[in-house]
């Protein structure tokens, strides 16, 4: 899946609706949410990083590590979800592969996680 400019979530009121209407799971490196939304034709996403896992080169890192794994494993997701993905301050200690099996364990707890998704074809 590619993460292009419409399956990100860019604007302020999206990432305050799914924390405050949606549902959250934490895990070691992250803290995922996600909100259903109807009315959206595909799955969107949103990263944050805060300086508390680093600095400006380390929060860089991560969010192209995160990405990476959205891009991998963001076809698992019900296509009306808005996600938001929050690292946190451990997560710059974690490799990627680490980083990947908290993502999935989080979205498998919040029920988001279809690995035999039908419309990835």
């Amino acid at each position: 899946m590619e993460l292009t400019r419409q399956r990100r979530m860019r604007q302020w009121g999206e990432f305050q609706a799914v924390r405050s209407k949606g549902r959250s799971s934490v895990g070691r490196y992250l803290v995922l949410g996600t909100l259903h939304d109807p009315s959206l034709s595909e799955s969107r996403f949103g990263l944050i990083t805060s300086k508390k896992t680093g600095k400006a080169v380390t929060r860089n890192l991560l969010r192209r590590r995160l990405r990476e794994i959205i891009r991998k494993h963001g076809d698992q997701v019900p296509e009306t979800q808005l996600t938001v993905t929050i690292a946190r301050w451990r997560a710059s200690q974690a490799s990627l592969l680490e980083l990947e099996a908290d993502w999935i364990s989080c979205a498998k707890k919040l029920k988001i996680w279809n690995p035999e998704n039908p419309h990835l074809s």
